[in-house]
């Protein structure tokens, strides 16, 4: 299910490198724009700086799925590495509990 999940996530990924690509560009279009003022109307700067403020946004989106499909296939990973080695003493993190509070650890320092 975690592996199916993940892999659903990755399908999307033309998607999300459209969407990460976009805020670079538009901030070039920005800079271009800057460069060039005096020969362009002043209303171009504005438009430019909303598109601006789109790309940082959808880059925002666009990083929010790549960090939930690298949790989930490392999950996976992790999942097929225990099943193959046959480990079953110590803190069993397959448990979907435990797994829980070990993303929840980890998101502490940022919080």
């Amino acid at each position: 299910g975690v592996a199916l999940a993940a892999l659903g996530m990755l399908s999307t990924l033309a998607t999300c490198l459209s969407i990460d690509i976009y805020g670079p560009v538009c901030d070039n279009a920005g800079g271009i724009a800057e460069m060039t003022l005096p020969e362009l109307p002043d209303n171009v700067r504005d438009c430019t700086d909303a598109l601006d403020a789109a790309g940082n946004t959808t880059a925002a989106i666009g990083k929010g799925f790549a960090i939930g499909s690298a949790a989930l296939v490392s999950l996976a990973l992790y999942g097929a590495l225990v099943v193959r080695l046959e480990i079953t003493s110590g803190v069993n993190v397959l448990e979907p509990l435990t797994f829980a509070f070990l993303l929840i650890g980890a998101m502490l320092p940022y919080w």
